[in-house]
């Protein structure tokens, strides 16, 4: 039998927020795998395809912003949603110009990210 789940990476420093990720949308029939940091990420993104990334912007090294441009090279096609707890019209404009599909403000509302999720992978 194939695994026909859809593929998130969470990219989250927050050890709570990212098992709570993870939890979520397992429970939702996808297949997660979560990293703490841009590096981890990267190694991830070039070895492996996802059909959806969702990245913090505030954490230590390389920001969610730092890293959408390197994404975007590596996975061309992934849609990705950008999460901040610190969100301004420029830091908005700034992840959409970097390639960001989506982005929300915590604390996130998981009815609303579900949909979201589901609108950009089906």
């Amino acid at each position: 039998m194939g695994n026909d789940k859809k593929r998130i990476l969470v990219i989250e420093d927050d050890e709570e927020m990212r098992s709570l990720l993870k939890d979520f949308f397992e429970e939702d029939g996808f297949e997660i795998d979560s990293v703490s940091n841009g590096s981890e990420a990267f190694r991830k993104i070039a070895r492996e395809p996802f059909d959806l990334i969702i990245t913090d912007i505030r954490m230590p090294g390389l920001t969610g912003l730092d890293i959408l441009p390197g994404i975007k090279k590596l996975q061309p096609e992934v849609s990705i949603i950008v999460i901040t707890a610190f969100g301004s019209e420029e830091v908005s404009r700034k992840a959409f110009d970097r390639g960001a599909t989506a982005y929300l403000e915590k604390p996130i509302l998981f009815n609303k990210l579900r949909t979201l999720v589901h609108e950009m992978v089906f």
